[in-house]
């Protein structure tokens, strides 16, 4: 009976380390999971645009445009350089997924003017949610040769576009949102 109940806590002890091995080891690849959180969508004219996808879509409720200006605790920044950048922002609520819209408006630089002003009204983005934004993904991302293009934050989170672009098309966005307190 002795021998049994030894076999039976080392065979549980094995599973455990079994599981616990399997739990702690990385994702192969950069991001810790693989749902799209939304898809940016820089445009020129927000209320146009947000007319066309509510038409197209035969949605009703219309979504709130929000003004994104940067947050004191969180700046802005553009290529490395704090920036003042401004955007009208929508978000339409999908089944499966958030369609951003984003207008960017004035002087200062930003990473959507820059695009909007090289491509016009197109896909700048597909963002997912990670923890640990700036001390573990930014630097996966520049270990694997891509740089942060912009960043910033708001009252409750911070982002950051990592320039993919030459490989996926896109930018991929690295969204965190901080615990409520």
């Amino acid at each position: 009976m002795k021998k049994t109940n030894i076999l039976l806590v080392l065979a549980c002890l094995g599973l455990m380390a079994f599981i616990a091995d399997k739990a702690t080891t990385p994702v192969p690849g950069i991001l810790p999971n693989t749902k799209m959180a939304h898809i940016g969508i820089v445009v020129p004219n927000i209320e146009h645009a947000l007319d066309a996808w509510l038409d197209v879509l035969g949605l009703e409720n219309r979504p709130e445009i929000t003004n994104a200006v940067g947050h004191e605790d969180n700046p802005t920044h553009f290529r490395g350089v704090l920036s003042d950048a401004k955007a009208k922002l929508a978000f339409i609520t999908l089944e499966n997924i958030q369609v951003e819209l984003i207008e960017p408006y004035g002087d200062a630089n930003s990473h959507w003017k820059e695009i909007l002003a090289k491509n016009g009204a197109v896909v700048h983005h597909a963002a997912f949610h990670v923890q640990g934004l700036g001390e573990t993904y930014v630097d996966l991302f520049k270990e694997k040769g891509y740089e942060e293009a912009q960043k910033g934050g708001w009252n409750g989170g911070e982002y950051s576009y990592m320039d993919t672009q030459n490989d996926l098309g896109l930018f991929i966005e690295l969204l965190e949102q901080y615990p409520k307190e």
